[in-house]
């Protein structure tokens, strides 16, 4: 560590504004992270975090002005959330956190007791099982969830209060969830292409038929759209979904069936254009084709 330290000393740390580490097969931050005061982005790039401690964390005292944290093809000790990114003393400015390709398997229940409400949360194509709920609590004004291994959702995430943006696309889910009774009247965009969806239940009609700026399912890829472009999606039963009961009637403006993504929503392939040293690995693929 005193290597390390060393290392880090040779830098200017009142001029350092943006932090990248990247290709670090055993990344220890030292405590003269604290020091960097003016930063304003981290990247984190092909790197496994051994120790990120609560020592070096980053925090609104040692780093006011910093507003991003981006997190790519990075593993984590245990699958789990370095104490460095979980400081009571979170930053006020930090509301870009975007983690992609990465073994986080779970977020901490108190998250929300740290991070910023009302910023852009992006956890894909991790190792998540299941929606934490905290993400929910901390009411992101985007949420990407992208390619993550799970195969339900929780109602509580179509209800965030202000959140804009929800992707959970190429991921094994067939269905959302049938129990929403809470639709929130901000979200305008939900991508679900490259997902064994194949229809909507009842409450899917609030969003998208609003008569003010109606939500949009971008389903390039699902059942649902691979259905549709077959003509071979049936009438549904009476809970399901009015307005997309009849796919083949379906508004192209409400359902867009020719979105499909290329990965995630974050930039990971210009990512990997400056910064790879060799090919990377191919992304995991979540879905499990379905055999109706």
């Amino acid at each position: 560590m005193q290597q390390v330290e060393e290392k880090w000393s040779e830098f200017d740390a009142s001029t350092v504004i943006q932090l990248l580490i990247r290709h670090c097969p055993a990344l220890e931050v030292p405590h003269i992270f604290s020091d960097f005061h003016n930063l304003r982005g981290i990247k984190v790039y092909n790197t496994t975090i051994i120790d990120w401690s609560e020592s070096a964390a980053v925090t609104n005292t040692n780093h006011p002005n910093v507003a991003t944290l981006y997190i790519a093809r990075v593993n984590m000790t245990d699958g789990l959330l370095p104490a460095g990114f979980q400081s009571s003393d979170f930053p006020q400015t930090l509301n870009d956190i975007e983690m992609c390709v990465t073994n986080l398997r779970e977020l901490p229940s108190d998250l929300d007791a740290k991070w910023q409400e009302g910023a852009v949360i992006q956890v894909e194509y991790s190792e998540l099982t299941s929606v934490p709920l905290v993400l929910a609590r901390l009411a992101p004004f985007y949420l990407y969830l992208t390619g993550n291994p799970m195969s339900e959702l929780p109602p509580e995430i179509f209800g965030i209060g202000d959140m804009v943006y929800l992707g959970v696309g190429d991921m094994d889910i067939s269905q959302l969830p049938p129990n929403v009774t809470n639709v929130s009247p901000s979200l305008s965009v939900v991508v679900i292409d490259n997902t064994n969806i194949s229809f909507f239940w009842s409450w899917v009609d609030e969003l998208v038929g609003r008569a003010v700026d109606p939500a949009v399912l971008l389903a390039g890829g699902s059942s649902y759209c691979e259905n549709l472009k077959q003509n071979t999606t049936p009438s549904f039963p009476p809970q399901y979904s009015t307005l997309l009961m009849n796919s083949s009637e379906a508004n192209p403006q409400v359902v867009n069936c020719n979105y499909i993504s290329d990965g995630p929503y974050y930039p990971l392939h210009f990512d990997d254009s400056i910064n790879a040293i060799s090919t990377p690995p191919p992304l995991k693929a979540r879905r499990q084709q379905s055999s109706t």
